[in-house]
């Protein structure tokens, strides 16, 4: 695209906004006055609160029309308003803003008397009130300022009221989260069970966020530019609203399971490929195994064991195959239904459907990927396709103000959509915490870094707040709609949340009425089997308004509706049924109507004056979050906690379960039996969604989410960098983050089987062989080079960090390439155990497995299934080495021999993180003018929003 025509249609589009804009009295935005203020000390101990925080991009996520516009003429991200691109840069560079509590900078607004806000450098609120109501009226207040958008989109999607503002497309995702969510009713129990004070958090807080609303509905130059986009405007909350948004976090951040007809897929395709069921089932407990016990893991090993499962290990063999041989003679039909998406839209539909995500696990293969790789040498980078690791030149074409404006309206409505199930994806797509205790530590203090990592976009699906009223002085971050410090810090406690990945949900088979049945009399329609008798189900009747869609682009109010039945079993939600089969398959929540108890222990968190009180506190939650915390009074600790249940001792938790009622769970775990550990011996603990002890069975085994513990897991890289020093201090944490960030996971377990390989064999290799080994043996184990150029798109790596990850590879395929045979999905049984998520240079359940064949010392599980085909260690390291020659060959040498001088300059472009518009056209990174495209930043494995805490 040439330039003059670039800013030919910027122009042209922002003069589309401003017209937008005349017509509604656009003025300029609204905006706070930042200062920086001196930091305070801390009462309560002799050690002192240290903290640091960054929350890339920015704080804010509000466009308004006029700056969607200077945005658009501009081309620069800081354009579009103030603190929406404040902190990329410096967090790109390891650095961080500080965050010491109890400061007030500059001059505060109150939206209400009795309420100050006050705004740092970067724009966090920092609220002052005289009571809780008040205080969490000034939070929602001041996060409505920032992300009233998002707020509001995550509110419609947890209520299944989405399709109101975006139209018809969104309906299938709204009956999915009607059915798989609580009625009015049972939000209004919750509530009533509340303690007072959750219930004056909740109260104030949504008065809050009504309060701006108000604000924007009767001044128009402060509407965020995607309401003017959808010709909408937002509308209050409710207490329901926020009880259904925390039910829906709850499920997608601290919840797994229910994809169990994944695993019955994968068995069918692996028997089918490989020849037979048993090859199908051997390969299948390769891949998906239970419990490793060489796996890394958070209790320490020589700590105490945990079990979540009632099955005596000698007796699981043979559970598994009774009930993988009934599981693969279920229909595909089970797989998918109301509960998982599949509904139809209202016919005509203006726009594709976009089927919201069941779990993390299925969120994340079909969110769109934030990490990806470098495009072709010459291409330019214009804008992201949808498909995994693929650049696209955008389009050219002179375009109409009247198409921009349909184009704009038509993508919004799709991203929104998008950004929703990315929400769930990226809320659940990896996280890590780590503390150091006094015994590692310079000043005999507690350190704590904690990293949620959810992606980047504008703006991050997190926002940074401070709250201060009686008992309470704590500060981090949460969901937009969540009144609680959900990863933070006060001046006595700092905790870290990792996803847990335990299985807490599960699927069971029903037997249903079939039609013939019923064509026979024997039961009726909505009855199921259970416990020999066929009982009604309960089912509700459930109106889902939409808003009508012309050439895509929603108008008028939502006038049009459809319905759909929804019903539950006993045990849950019936989310897919086949009525001719008369069968179903609901799923059992260990939750149900349990999730909002954990906003108690949360608060709590906030309150806690001692080790004793936090700790205390951890029983109260029923979410299944990791949690590490570093207190003032020197302790440190990691609980893996929530509701898991009971399972009857014949089933197999990779597997669904008969519904009949004899396999029904016998209640839930209690606290005490869930894995935690206390000040260990080690001085440290660290968890990065890893196994969290030995013992603890590990779930579906869902490839790049809730996939099997090895003792190859990122988590290592943690762990083994805080056992080499007892001098910690609260400086070495920005050194620390980086090397976290940077240090190829693989590297510590295949780099002594390479130096063992070249010690033995060196003298009979081929030169090419011998070259790359010196390579990856003389690397620095970093995937990010130093001194990486973070501005430059085309910045390389080390030849030592090209090789290996070639020889990754190249080894995977060595070893199983006959798994691309399997077709899984869209993919194949490959890419499921190859997959990684967003962790890009992350140890597979794949490479678990070669490691399990090149060096069986670091694993407790044999492989079953002859992967390696009779071939030697060393002949399986001379093929790999081979064929990553070849290929650095086509690359690196354009066909010929690699020689040391080819190899020095064989280095990759090194991935790049997208920042892209979270709604797709407003905002940086956004394609509202055909041509734009995201931001990129060099990949680094950190968490999106960052806090290093120290009491020193």
């Amino acid at each position: 695209m040439k330039i003059g025509h670039s800013f030919s249609l910027k122009m042209r589009q922002a003069l589309t906004v401003v017209a937008a804009c005349s017509l509604i009295a656009c003025g300029d935005s609204d905006s706070s006055s930042t200062s920086s203020g001196a930091n305070n000390g801390n009462a309560g101990g002799a050690r002192v609160l240290r903290a640091e925080t960054v929350l890339p991009p920015g704080q804010s996520g509000n466009v308004s029309l006029l700056g969607q516009a200077q945005g658009l003429l501009s081309g620069s991200p800081a354009s579009y308003g103030s603190h929406i691109d404040d902190q990329r840069e410096l967090y790109w560079s390891f650095r961080a803003k500080p965050a010491v509590l109890g400061t007030r900078p500059g001059s505060p607004s109150s939206p209400k008397s009795g309420i100050s806000i006050y705004r740092d450098d970067f724009g966090v609120p920092i609220v002052y009130a005289d009571n809780t109501q008040d205080g969490w009226y000034g939070v929602g207040y001041a996060i409505a300022e920032d992300r009233l958008f998002l707020l509001d989109a995550v509110r419609r999607t947890a209520k299944g009221t989405l399709a109101e503002l975006t139209g018809c497309s969104a309906v299938p995702a709204d009956i999915q989260q009607r059915l798989l969510a609580y009625t009015e009713a049972e939000y209004q129990t919750m509530f009533d069970a509340a303690t007072s004070e959750a219930k004056a958090s909740v109260l104030g807080y949504v008065d809050g966020v009504n309060a701006r609303i108000a604000a924007v509905r009767n001044n128009p130059t402060l509407l965020p530019a995607e309401y003017g986009l959808l010709t909408s405007l937002p509308e209050p909350i409710t207490v329901s609203d926020v009880l259904a948004s925390g039910v829906y976090i709850t499920r997608f951040v601290a919840a797994e399971g229910g994809n169990e007809m994944a695993n019955v897929e994968l068995l069918k395709s692996l028997s089918t490929s490989l020849g037979s069921e048993r090859a199908g089932k051997d390969a299948f407990l390769d891949f998906t195994w239970l419990d490793d016990q060489q796996a890394a893991v958070s209790v320490p090993s020589s700590g105490p064991r945990f079990s979540n499962h009632t099955t005596p290990k000698s007796a699981r063999e043979a559970v598994f195959e009774q009930q993988a041989t009934w599981a693969m003679t279920l229909p595909v039909t089970l797989a998918n239904g109301l509960g998982t998406g599949a509904a139809p839209a209202p016919v005509p539909c203006g726009l594709p459907v976009i089927a919201m995500a069941t779990s993390a696990s299925s969120a994340l293969a079909s969110a769109v990927p934030r990490e990806v790789l470098v495009p072709k040498a010459g291409q330019k980078m214009l804008a992201w396709a949808e498909r995994p690791s693929t650049w696209v030149l955008a389009k050219s074409a002179l375009v109409s103000p009247t198409a921009e404006q349909k184009y704009a309206s038509r993508e919004l409505t799709q991203r929104v959509q998008v950004a929703m199930n990315e929400l769930r994806a990226y809320l659940h797509g990896g996280s890590h915490a780590y503390a150091i205790g006094s015994s590692r530590t310079k000043s005999g203090g507690t350190l704590l870094v904690a990293g949620p990592q959810l992606g980047y976009a504008y703006p991050l699906l997190l926002v940074e707040f401070e709250i201060n009223i009686p008992g309470v002085s704590a500060r981090g971050a949460s969901v937009p709609i969540l009144p609680a410090v959900g990863i933070g810090y006060s001046n006595h406690a700092a905790w870290g949340l990792t996803t847990g990945y335990s299985k807490t949900i599960d699927s069971f088979i029903e037997t249903l009425c079939s039609t013939a049945q019923r064509g026979q009399g024997e039961c009726l329609a909505n009855q199921y089997f259970h416990d020999g008798l066929w009982k009604n189900m309960s089912c509700r009747q459930e109106s889902i308004k939409y808003r009508a869609a012309t050439q895509g682009v929603p108008l008028l109010p939502a006038l049009l509706s459809t319905s759909a039945q929804l019903c539950r079993t006993l045990h849950g939600p019936l989310v897919a049924r086949d009525d001719d089969a008369g069968l179903g398959r609901s799923v059992s929540y260990a939750m149900w109507l349990r999730e909002i108890e954990t906003i108690e222990g949360i608060q709590a968190w906030s309150r806690a004056k001692t080790f004793a009180e936090f700790d205390a506190a951890m029983a109260l939650v029923t979410w299944n979050e990791n949690t590490v915390v570093a207190t003032r009074d020197g302790h440190i600790a990691f609980y893996h906690p929530g509701l898991h249940a009971k399972r009857h001792p014949s089933t197999d938790m990779r597997l669904p379960i008969k519904g009949t009622g004899e396999f029904d769970f016998d209640g839930t775990l209690s606290f005490s039996a869930t894995p935690q550990i206390r000040d260990p011996a080690q001085g440290y603990l660290a968890n990065w969604n890893n196994k969290p002890a030995l013992g603890w069975l590990d779930g579906e085994g869902l490839g790049s989410t809730s996939r099997p513990g090895g003792a190859g897991q990122r988590v290592t890289i943690i762990a083994d960098l805080l056992a080499s020093r007892h001098d910690w201090a609260f400086s070495d944490l920005i050194a620390l983050d980086e090397a976290v960030g940077t240090t190829d996971p693989r590297a510590r377990e295949f780099v002594p089987i390479l130096q063992r390989f070249y010690d033995a064999q060196a003298s009979q290799l081929s030169a090419p062989s011998r070259l790359l080994l010196e390579a990856m043996l003389s690397w620095d184990r970093r995937h990010y080079a130093k001194g990486l150029d973070i501005k430059d798109p085309m910045a390389r790596d080390t030849p030592g960090a090209t090789v290996f990850d070639e020889w990754i590879r190249s080894l995977r395929d060595s070893l199983f390439a006959r798994l691309r045979e399997a077709p899984l999905g869209e993919g194949s049984a490959y890419d499921r155990f190859a997959g990684v998520g967003s962790h890009v240079f992350d140890q597979s359940v794949m490479d678990n497995v070669a490691l399990r064949i090149l060096a069986p010392g670091r694993s407790s599980i044999a492989t079953r299934w002859p992967w390696a085909a009779g071939r030697s260690l060393e002949q399986l390291m001379v093929e790999s080495l081979n064929l990553t020659a070849s290929r650095l060959s086509q690359t690196c040498a354009n066909g010929g021999e690699l020689t040391p001088g080819l190899l020095a300059q064989c280095r990759r472009v090194h991935p790049r993180s997208q920042l892209c518009s979270l709604s797709g056209v407003i905002g940086p990174g956004a394609s509202t003018v055909p041509g734009t495209s995201c931001v990129t930043m060099p990949y680094q494995d950190r968490g999106s929003w960052v806090q290093r805490i120290g009491f020193e």
